[in-house]
């Protein structure tokens, strides 16, 4: 059961437990887990859009791509933790500590 209400912490959570794991996997557990507990749920889109903010700070990184399995997707994306970055405060809030460039 996830106990923390936000998605960054929920993704370190699991890329802590797990190492490394591709975005809809997450995004359809993370989706589970919400509903069980009743919470809000986001959408895959927002998910996406976490994901390339955690990355943007540093706090993931993109570990590995594999081909889609059918040529109009897209490649699928590995993504594991940056240990040394496993304690920022930025997780707390990704989207305050996030700037556009």
């Amino acid at each position: 059961m996830v106990k923390e209400p936000y998605l960054g912490i929920w993704i370190k959570n699991h890329l802590d437990q797990i190492e490394e794991d591709y975005i809809q996997h997450m995004s359809t557990l993370y989706r589970k887990e919400m509903k069980k507990s009743k919470r809000v749920v986001s959408s895959y889109h927002q998910f996406c859009k976490i994901i390339y903010v955690l990355e943007s700070l540093g706090l993931i990184k993109k570990t590995k791509e594999e081909e889609a399995s059918k040529n109009w997707l897209k490649p699928r994306k590995y993504f594991s933790l940056v240990k040394s970055k496993k304690n920022s405060i930025e997780w707390s809030n990704p989207q305050k500590y996030y700037t556009v460039k």
